[in-house]
């Protein structure tokens, strides 16, 4: 059964709609529901919904809801991921914010760090487009929870607030670093962050500032990760081992 996001608002008693263009075209077009099909329908904040097409016009799809199933809460899954990354020059964080969407990612937090080659501002101006390839991936993928989008911030302001995580990853390249298995041997905990650097990685002074907050250093391999493979590598290994 093919799973879809729809936000909160569009989820009528028995109806719901599907009104944005590129999500009508993928209904449409890419998955070619008929009506009388059924979908799994979530609405980003744990309530899911068992519908089938009643019609799929070029405007709009409708579907009758046929069943709904028991609501969630964030606190009911065994982890939240938080990937703070040092968001590059280039598209790339998009694919971080897209394949982690996917993966069960809980938030997504835009850096900036000594060796970053953006800045705030121009990361801020960017923020629409994240939030729309966020809630595509979330169309598309059926997540339960649609991942928070947090403002972006400075790498030592993100260090002042992530005492609230239970796990702090920092994968580097050069100070002690351990293996997945290492660092998940005792963890039993729900809340985990992991802080993806920049192209040419954290600087020496901010590694070290970030294990003297609590973060452990994480070891992804031999070969040097460009950002959206490392966060995207980090999102599929907890999932593997703790989902």
């Amino acid at each position: 059964m093919n799973r879809f996001y729809v936000p909160e608002e569009n989820i009528r008693q028995d109806q719901i709609f599907i009104l944005r263009p590129d999500d009508i075209r993928h209904v449409r077009k890419v998955l070619r529901i008929r009506p009388g099909e059924e979908l799994l329908v979530t609405d980003g904040e744990g309530s899911s919904y068992i519908a089938f097409l009643e019609r799929a016009d070029a405007d709009a799809c409708v579907l009758k809801v046929r069943s709904r199933l028991e609501k969630k809460t964030r606190e009911d899954s065994k982890i939240r991921l938080a990937l703070a990354v040092a968001v590059p020059k280039n598209t790339s964080f998009e694919e971080v914010i897209d394949k982690g969407t996917q993966l069960g990612v809980d938030e997504f937090i835009p850096l900036v760090t000594q060796r970053s080659s953006v800045s705030l501002e121009q990361i801020q101006r960017k923020m629409p487009r994240y939030r729309r390839v966020l809630e595509a991936a979330a169309c598309q993928s059926g997540v339960l929870f649609l991942p928070f989008l947090r403002e972006p911030m400075g790498f030592e302001d993100f260090l002042d607030v992530s005492s609230c995580y239970s796990l702090r990853l920092l994968p580097n390249l050069f100070l002690q670093t351990q293996t997945f298995q290492d660092v998940l041997k005792n963890f039993s905990g729900c809340r985990v962050a992991a802080c993806v650097g920049p192209e040419g990685d954290f600087t020496e002074d901010e590694v070290r500032l970030a294990m003297a907050r609590g973060f452990q250093g994480l070891n992804l391999g031999d070969s040097v990760l460009r950002v959206d493979t490392a966060a995207i590598s980090i999102a599929a290994a907890l999932r593997i081992f703790l989902v």
